[in-house]
């Protein structure tokens, strides 16, 4: 007899890295002996049912950031009682399994300098699910996120493992340059010859560390005439960004394009990755773009540089801004180091691939539902 989990979170839709996380971790656990059904209030129902999954909507509470999360709590925790398993996302009071996705106090101390205000309604979720020990297990991104959840709330470390996210090893691939990158790079107007320089992201440009990547590009760009960038994104508030670029004097080397379903195109297109992030709990852009072997640079406090190993471990910066930023990236504008570098990518990417992933999910299941 089958054995059943229910996975909540508030929205299950669209190219976040939560999202897919679920869909994809769902495909594969649904198939071994557990049924997966996902709560949410706004979800991809077409793609949870491909991936073996059982959706469920749960009704929204149209007002407040605060009384929405609260409602939808109670709401996910009636209609999740009885099953073998409750793993929540960040939205629940009372779980088995709580994947935390975000440290939003760490972030906001990080990149504002300043603590985060108490009226944060994310900061009050979990703050409320830290410190109150609403869970069996927390799954952490990272060690980085590991390291600030026990430090900043106390939770004991034996109660945290740490699962990284994955990755589509059939899209994100060394392989696919060939296949789709001139296609690419002729969209996106890059002559033969030209470095191309990305940043890659589902949104949210200042925690990403678009400013500081703009700025360096800029102090590259006078020094090699064939440097070019993509940035890869949607943000609410893009007008400052946009006017950041033309005050750089570099409108016309420097392209915007909204995210995409096939984003991997873009990574095949790239000559080197530029992550300078002050702080992301992992980063899922990194993961991918190492798995298609390109160099990356990017800072110390982003999850995702654990990863990263030996010669790499030159373009992962303490300070991703400034000059250190700016000579990361002339440097990789040689292109016997950028193939040696890239080229230890998909090894460090592998051990994210999605399937051992589930694999240490599914283990986790199974010891929960045994304890």
């Amino acid at each position: 007899m089958s054995r059943r989990v229910a996975v909540a979170s508030r929205r299950v839709q669209g190219l976040s890295g939560a999202a897919r996380m679920i869909i994809e971790h769902a495909r594969r656990i649904a198939v071994q002996d557990w049924e997966v059904h996902v709560f949410s209030e706004k979800l991809d129902a077409k793609a949870l049912l491909e991936a073996g999954a059982k959706p469920h909507k749960v009704p929204a509470w149209p007002w407040g950031s605060w009384l929405k999360r609260r409602a939808f709590a109670a709401a996910a925790a009636r209609m999740t009682k009885g099953f073998d398993l409750v793993h929540g996302h960040g939205d629940l009071l009372e779980q088995d399994v709580l994947s935390l996705h975000n440290c939003v106090h760490a972030a906001h101390a990080h990149i504002f300098n300043s603590p985060l205000p108490a009226s944060d309604a994310v900061g009050r979720m979990h703050a409320l699910q830290l410190t109150e020990r609403r869970f069996r297990v927390l799954v952490a991104n990272s060690n980085l996120m590991k390291d600030d959840v026990t430090r900043r709330f106390g939770v004991p470390a034996e109660a945290v493992e740490v699962i990284y996210p994955g990755y589509d090893s059939c899209r994100f691939n060394a392989g696919g340059r060939e296949d789709f990158g001139p296609e690419m790079r002729a969209e996106l107007g890059i002559k033969p010859g030209e470095t191309l320089y990305g940043l890659v992201t589902s949104g949210d440009f200042e925690k990403r560390g678009l400013k500081p990547f703009l700025r360096a590009f800029a102090a590259v760009a006078r020094k090699l005439p064939g440097a070019r960038a993509v940035v890869v994104g949607k943000e609410s508030r893009p007008g400052p960004y946009i006017a950041l670029v033309n005050e750089l004097g570099i409108a016309d080397r420097v392209v915007f394009r909204a995210p995409i379903a096939d984003v991997w195109r873009f990574y095949h297109a790239l000559d080197v990755y530029v992550h300078p992030a002050k702080w992301e709990e992992f980063g899922m852009s990194v993961l991918e773009a190492l798995a298609c072997g390109l160099p990356v640079i990017t800072g110390a406090k982003v999850g995702a540089a654990e990863l990263m190993k030996d010669e790499q471990r030159r373009f992962v910066l303490a300070d991703p801004a400034g000059e250190p930023l700016e000579q990361a990236m002339l440097d990789l504008a040689d292109g016997a180091l950028r193939a040696r570098v890239g080229a230890l990518g998909p090894a460090s990417a592998l051990p994210c691939a999605w399937d051992r992933g589930a694999a240490a999910l599914l283990a986790l299941y199974e010891r929960l539902a045994h304890a």
